[in-house]
């Protein structure tokens, strides 16, 4: 008798880190863009990225299996933005800092 079925929500929090890790990404390349444009359509930008989000997080959980937001899942977003501030964004501000020391 098996209480808990564990594969699915194994790759639904994988799905979903990978869901938000691709959405600070995508973030990070709207915030380029909202820095160049005027006030009005920073907004349009910040209202693109969350329609972004929302369909990835909906994806990687209709691919995931479960359908529904559990514990683990709200886990693989927050998992997923820490790997991304802590991976690549770090790694990219670390060498715009060192740049700019060098000039």
């Amino acid at each position: 008798m098996i209480f808990f079925e564990t594969a699915g929500q194994a790759r639904c929090f994988l799905l979903l880190l990978g869901a938000c890790f691709l959405a600070a990404a995508l973030y990070d390349g709207f915030r380029l863009l909202r820095a160049r444009c005027v006030r009005w359509l920073g907004a349009v930008w910040d209202f693109l990225w969350c329609l972004c989000v929302g369909a990835c997080c909906a994806l990687a959980l209709g691919l995931g299996g479960e359908g529904t937001a559990r514990l683990y899942a709200l886990l693989g977003l927050c998992c997923g933005a820490a790997v991304y501030c802590l991976g690549p964004r770090a790694a990219w501000t670390a060498m715009k800092t060192w740049g700019r020391r060098k000039k």
